[in-house]
């Protein structure tokens, strides 16, 4: 077998190991570890870094490695349900940052700077329309302050992460964009957390399957959770963000350098 992808799936099993114990062990569950209504943890950094640095097919295995492994051996015991939802969670956490990072020699980096704008708008965009748009019922539940209340936070939320996004540029020395790097995380975290885990815990809580959904329930379900969701963005994003550039830099840096001692030990043979 090839070294190259010896070594990818020696440090995949590192990285998945890691990940379960940063998922289950080093983070924070709210109210409870069980049933929780928000957690606070860098879980899927493992899996990040995989897909970057070694592509999508090894940052999916890993994803359902970790997530498979960590339920059975840690998060059962501690009265978690297992729900294919979370597994596609962690899959889409490796396999969107292979996707992005899969052109590594990319020159409009610059272009992530303001597509991270973008994403921050759309969020505006569409808590704007959920929240004030007439024709959802989850909106005529709410009054007027209520509807402010979520609107300040979510705009305090934006400009946080716009702030974020130039403060990034004194990290431009790095082999990866951070720009890049801001835009992927941010993604996940909208699509993620924002979307798909409050449907998976409702589906949880109230022992649904994902046909017997009642989306005004959903609705209000959400706007509860919502809220927690968004203060706590800004704060898991940058996380990810500080954390992932340089370690991806100095692995990229140890991967190349034992790359050139083998192929070196090879001539020399």
């Amino acid at each position: 077998m090839n070294k190259k992808p010896v070594q990818a799936i020696v440090f995949t099993g590192l990285m998945v190991a890691l990940g379960i114990v940063l998922s289950q062990l080093v983070s924070i569950a709210l109210p409870n570890a069980s049933s929780p209504i928000i957690k606070f943890g860098i879980g899927y950094l493992p899996i990040i870094i995989i897909s970057i640095l070694y592509g999508p097919v090894y940052g999916i295995l890993a994803a359902i490695s970790q997530d498979l492994i960590g339920f059975f051996m840690i998060g059962a015991a501690n009265g978690q349900i297992f729900h294919l939802g979370f597994t596609l969670n962690a899959i889409l956490y490796g396999l969107i940052p292979g996707l992005f990072f899969k052109n590594k020699n990319s020159k409009n980096l610059k272009l992530y700077h303001w597509m991270n704008h973008g994403l921050v708008a759309i969020f505006l965009l569409l808590i704007t329309l959920y929240l004030f748009n007439p024709e959802l019922v989850i909106s005529s539940s709410l009054d007027l302050a209520e509807k402010y209340i979520l609107m300040s936070v979510s705009i305090a939320a934006g400009l946080v992460i716009i702030g974020f996004n130039f403060w990034v540029v004194k990290m431009k020395k790095s082999d990866f964009s951070p720009f890049k790097i801001l835009f992927v995380v941010l993604l996940l975290y909208m699509l993620v957390s924002l979307v798909l885990t409050p449907i998976w815990l409702y589906m949880l809580i109230n022992h649904l399957s994902f046909f017997e959904i009642n989306l005004t329930q959903l609705g209000a379900y959400i706007l509860v959770v919502l809220p927690l969701r968004i203060v706590k963005m800004p704060i898991e994003v940058m996380a990810y963000v500080l954390l992932l550039t340089p370690i991806l830099s100095l692995l990229k840096h140890l991967i190349e350098h034992q790359d050139f001692d083998e192929e070196e030990s090879r001539h020399s043979d």
